[in-house]
């Protein structure tokens, strides 16, 4: 009998021996295939950081593009009133000059089209504002010489507008000269667009 307990003892402590080994190399496996969590933790951050880097330089991109279009609409809209105010000065200076309107002074006839444009001249400086920011935000972005371009033509037009001199002639001829190059320099942004 003491030999059937001691073979028994035997054989149950061969058996425990083998699951104490084999839990051992099932630890083993499961430490190689799976990267400790230190270097799970470093590798989880930069992915995250490449991501929120590239999420950054993702919405960064979309800002300045938003802010282009904001710029692009918000010049395309003063181009229209800068237009508006334009030609009903030209049409009042006509009328002071040749058909005696405006008791043929020109100054009055321009102080009148101010006058009757006090809402739009309004926006137009309150779009100047917004235009001149916004183009500050955008100025170095991939658009740069077109955006360049329609700043300088806008500039160009809206001194002439709102700082109105000269003859009649040569604002005649100004003002479809600077119509023609701010509407031009805004088709070529609106083309890269």
């Amino acid at each position: 009998m003491k030999k059937n307990i001691i073979k028994t003892l035997s054989i149950f402590v061969m058996i425990l021996s083998i699951m104490i080994s084999l839990t051992a190399c099932v630890n083993d496996t499961k430490n190689n295939d799976q990267p400790d969590n230190n270097q799970s933790e470093i590798n989880q951050t930069d992915n995250n950081q490449s991501d929120n880097n590239q999420s950054d330089n993702n919405q960064s991109d979309n800002k300045i593009l938003k802010d282009i279009n904001t710029f692009y609409e918000t010049v395309k809209a003063s181009q229209e009133s800068l237009d508006k105010v334009a030609d009903d000065i030209y049409k009042n200076w006509y009328n002071a000059i040749y058909n005696n309107k405006f008791y043929g002074s020109i100054d009055l006839a321009i102080l009148s089209a101010l006058s009757d444009n006090e809402e739009t001249i309004k926006t137009i400086n309150t779009n100047e504002t917004e235009i001149s920011n916004l183009y500050k935000k955008i100025r170095d972005s991939q658009l740069s010489a077109e955006i360049k371009e329609v700043m300088t033509a806008y500039s160009d037009y809206y001194e002439f507008v709102i700082n109105v001199s000269g003859s009649f002639q040569s604002f005649s001829a100004s003002k479809e000269t600077l119509k023609k190059e701010l509407a031009s320099a805004l088709k070529s942004l609106y083309l890269e667009l």
